[in-house]
């Protein structure tokens, strides 16, 4: 997980907000780029676009799809069986997501300094 620090450093980069905003790795991040919102991606075609194993990608993908920034489609074969696709959404809800979250995050710290003011009068 990116570091406030980190953030906060003239030298940031969308990657970094990345891991700091929804606690990602940085091979979860490059999963995140190697897609796009238009065509999904199967996991081999994701495991070869980053150059990892398919057990580091799938646990990568399941973590993006938690976090909204990725969905997973189901898609059923003609002659039977199914495979799953993974895209990005939009960037409009990519963004959305992240002022959410900063939102939340700033709610948050709201209350802790709350608490640490009750807490430093004793």
């Amino acid at each position: 997980m990116g570091s406030f620090n980190q953030i906060l450093d003239e030298n940031a980069t969308c990657r970094d907000m990345f891991e700091y905003f929804f606690d990602l790795s940085p091979a979860d991040v490059a999963v995140l780029y190697s897609l796009d919102n238009e065509t999904g991606a199967t996991l081999d075609e994701v495991a070869v676009k980053v150059h990892k194993d398919r057990t580091t990608v799938f646990r990568s993908l399941q973590r993006l799809v938690g976090t909204g920034i990725v969905t997973k489609k189901k898609n059923i074969l003609e002659k039977g069986g199914y495979y799953y696709s993974y895209s990005r959404i939009s960037k409009a809800k990519i963004i959305e997501l992240i002022n959410n979250r900063e939102g939340e995050f700033h709610s948050v710290l709201q209350c802790l300094l709350r608490d640490m003011e009750s807490e430093f009068k004793k």
